[in-house]
């Protein structure tokens, strides 16, 4: 008699006579091979008594699922009594289903020609708020030439003969009002730059070419006169506007043009090695006393140190 180990709905194969060689739950393995299997039953029976074993162990596998179907038989056989009038039933659901396709379909369209209007929408006011701002940007313009141009006293004029420096010179600019023009300058400027490619900047740029050529005029003359007189307040306002309006660059070609250039061309030449009593190394030993003599003065301005 054989004996079922367990209950038998938990195993997945039912199971046999002890005296089998081998053990069923091998073929359940994922790993499972033929060869691997036969080979460790060769190992401890004959070829024969595996074969006598697979057949005893096949009739069992047999009596097993005919056992299954005979206690499932009724719903085996009910199966095909519940599908009948399945195809009716499902043929019902889908005109319904159908129309809830199509009503889902309309309002998915609705709903897509409304999201693509509301994005129109916000299109067209991005650009009217980029708009917006460029006029807001030119006025800003228009309002810092006119400041600037009122400040420096620069006076719109037809004739052409009547250049910048000739308007410069009609007005003297002190270092306070320098210090606003630069300032006013520099915002000029932040907002020509984010307006490029207008034409309004276009037309106004011989305006502010003019502003920018009085206001270096102005720098210079306060650069050179403060540094010939030594007035360190003088040199310090200038210094910051440069810094203001960005550029220091031009503070220092100026230096070496007005004061480098004159010192070094006096000394670096053969009439000053002759009439020197050490001769080179005296034309040398000037060369390096340019710093201590000549930028003295600049540097305490530039370093913040206290005036002594």
């Amino acid at each position: 008699m054989l004996e079922m180990a367990g209950d038998p709905s938990n195993a997945p194969l039912p199971s046999g006579p002890s005296s089998l060689c081998f053990n069923k739950e091998d073929f359940m393995k994922d790993d499972f091979d033929v060869d691997k299997f036969v080979i460790d039953c060769r190992r401890r029976v004959q070829l024969e008594t595996l074969r006598d074993d697979l057949h005893v162990y096949l009739k069992v596998l047999k009596s097993a699922m005919i056992e299954l179907i005979n206690k499932d038989y009724a719903d085996f056989v009910n199966l095909s009594t519940n599908l009948v009038g399945m195809d009716r039933a499902i043929g019902n659901l889908s005109t319904p289903l159908s129309t809830f396709k199509d009503e889902v379909q309309v309002v998915k369209n609705s709903m897509e020609a409304a999201i693509q209007k509301v994005e129109e929408k916000l299109q067209k006011r991005r650009h009217i708020r980029e708009k917006r701002a460029l006029l807001q940007r030119l006025a800003n313009i228009i309002q810092s030439v006119a400041k600037i141009e009122q400040l420096l006293g620069i006076q719109q004029s037809d004739e052409p003969e009547k250049t910048v420096s000739d308007m410069y010179r009609t007005t003297e600019l002190s270092g306070q009002l320098v210090e606003r023009v630069a300032t006013e300058f520099n915002k000029l400027q932040f907002y020509v730059n984010k307006s490029r490619g207008s034409r309004l900047v276009e037309e106004i740029k011989p305006r502010i070419s003019a502003i920018t050529t009085t206001l270096q005029y102005s720098l210079q003359d306060s650069l050179i006169h403060g540094l010939e007189s030594g007035d360190i307040e003088k040199l310090r306002q200038c210094l910051r506007t440069y810094a203001t309006i960005d550029k220091i660059k031009d503070a220092e070609t100026l230096f070496r043009q007005h004061v480098v250039k004159d010192y070094m061309e006096d000394v670096i030449r053969e009439q000053f090695i002759n009439s020197n009593p050490n001769g080179l190394k005296g034309m040398y030993t000037k060369v390096l006393e340019f710093i201590p003599s000549q930028c003295k003065l600049l540097m305490r301005v530039t370093s913040g140190s206290p005036l002594g």
